[in-house]
């Protein structure tokens, strides 16, 4: 704890060093850290009196990443239609790495979603549907799936965090997502540039506008995977009992999410297949929380149709 709080100070104090020598001794005030990752640190602060976050990059190419993400994130705040937001890049300073980007108030997707009532979830889900349906129609193509490489990437041989009953499920998990890949190995299925990390707290709406943040670059990716990436953060570490399920997860916003996203749900293997991914995935980041531990896997039995059926006999791992 101590350790992380000195580290904390003396990157804030690094990079008030090198923002005051490089844009005025007083247009840089009140730094504050608030995430600090492998891959860039995200500090908040008032440039010239306006809030905004500096992100900084590592030193390994932080000046192309800077610039890469400043490039990605002018395209789309110009492109996408109302009500649909990136916060934008304000300016770049590659020689620092940094990107000072626009601060976005409002609550979180999380937030909301977590205090909203059924039909109030609906509207927030259809919401996140349309930016992402929004990003697939600036920039869109049809390429073929390497299936085999998300299954290759996902090994947990060599994890010694799990306990037996937890590799054995999430060895099932991948035997599942080999036997889908054999079966969607290069079929052409929907990429796009839009966010790689679409996790409901890298969303926020601000008067009744979606804007989405901690984009760091274009970086294509298959539509259903980022479809995948949301549904599962939104429902993975949830209890699903009594639920009407696909694949596991909440049925009815599922289909709703990936009809209005633009996915194409007549993919069915490819569907189940980036569900699976995504769950794995997330499981193997390591929840800290038991509890939602325990959802997680309950949730992934489901996916393998371990559960008993439930709603008028509608199986709790129910396909399209």
């Amino acid at each position: 704890m101590i350790a992380t709080r000195l580290k904390k100070i003396a990157l804030t104090l690094k990079l008030r060093v090198q923002l005051c020598a490089r844009l005025g001794l007083f247009a840089v005030r009140g730094l504050r850290v608030r995430k600090i990752e492998e891959r860039s640190i995200v500090v908040t602060g008032s440039y010239k009196g306006q809030r905004v976050i500096f992100k900084q990059y590592p030193r390994d190419k932080a000046a192309a990443r800077a610039e890469k993400a400043c490039a990605e994130l002018r395209f789309l705040e110009t492109n996408l239609p109302e009500p649909y937001h990136v916060n934008n890049c304000i300016e770049s300073l590659p020689d620092l790495g940094v990107v000072i980007l626009k601060w976005v108030d409002g609550d979180t997707v999380r937030s909301l979603y977590n205090q909203a009532e059924e039909r109030e979830r609906g509207a927030i889900v259809l919401q996140v549907a349309g930016w992402l349906k929004a990003c697939a129609d600036l920039r869109s193509k049809e390429k073929p799936l390497r299936a085999a490489h998300f299954v290759a990437r996902l090994d947990v041989a060599d994890n010694d965090t799990l306990t037996s009953e937890e590799r054995a499920l999430l060895n099932a998990m991948l035997a599942e997502m080999a036997a889908l890949a054999e079966g969607i190995e290069a079929k052409p299925v929907i990429h796009t540039s839009a966010h790689d990390d679409m996790t409901l707290v890298n969303l926020k709406i601000w008067n009744g506008e979606l804007y989405a943040i901690d984009i760091n670059k274009e970086r294509w990716l298959p539509l259903m995977r980022m479809a995948a990436r949301f549904l599962v953060m939104k429902d993975f570490f949830s209890p699903c009992d009594g639920q009407e399920l696909f694949h596991g997860l909440t049925a009815a916003e599922a289909r709703m999410f990936l009809k209005h996203a633009g996915v194409a749900l007549r993919q069915k293997r490819v569907v189940r297949y980036f569900i699976a991914e995504q769950m794995v995935r997330v499981y193997v980041a390591r929840e800290s929380d038991a509890e939602k531990q325990k959802c997680a896997r309950q949730r992934m039995r489901a996916f393998l149709g371990k559960l008993p059926e439930t709603r008028a006999g509608q199986g709790l791992a129910s396909s399209v």
